[in-house]
């Protein structure tokens, strides 16, 4: 009886930190003159620590594409915190106008110019494109950080 109050006193330790339902991460603006939230009277520019800008692009494919309808954003990542930041292109997702989330792994290889797999330096840029299998508009384009978690979010002009 005893081990079980403490196997449960150790678990209820160790789920009181955990935040289960966490604040979503901030959609960065198409526009970058403007928020992409509501706008009141006066608008601050906010900083991301990840700053993304996206454009609908066009992908040329490659000769590992096994054909099909790809839908494509023209990413710039720009690395705005004092640490190193990993870039990878299985770290991308786009969700289209009918707001569904589009993986862009079983993409990968079908298309040139994708983004690289790099690490950025304070200040640095990487770009290039990010596509999901599929024929539709792409709104957003999401990164996630090495463990999955999102990072930064950033609206897809047209």
């Amino acid at each position: 009886m005893h081990k079980i109050i403490i196997g449960l006193a150790a678990v209820a330790v160790l789920t009181a930190g955990c935040n289960l339902e966490e604040d979503p991460v901030a959609v960065q603006s198409a526009d970058p003159g403007k928020s992409a939230g509501k706008s009141s009277g006066a608008t601050k520019r906010k900083t991301f620590p990840i700053k993304l800008t996206a454009k609908r692009a066009h992908a040329s494919k490659s000769v590992l594409s096994e054909g099909g309808a790809l839908s494509c954003v023209k990413v710039t990542v720009t690395n705005q915190t004092k640490k190193q930041l990993e870039v990878n292109p299985l770290y991308f997702s786009i969700t289209d106008t009918k707001n569904t989330k589009h993986d862009s792994s079983p993409a990968l290889g079908e298309y040139e110019d994708q983004i690289a797999t790099t690490e950025l330096a304070p200040g640095e840029k990487a770009t290039g494109l990010v596509c999901a299998k599929g024929s539709f508009r792409p709104k957003v384009l999401a990164m996630t950080n090495p463990l999955f978690d999102e990072a930064a979010r950033a609206q897809v002009a047209p």
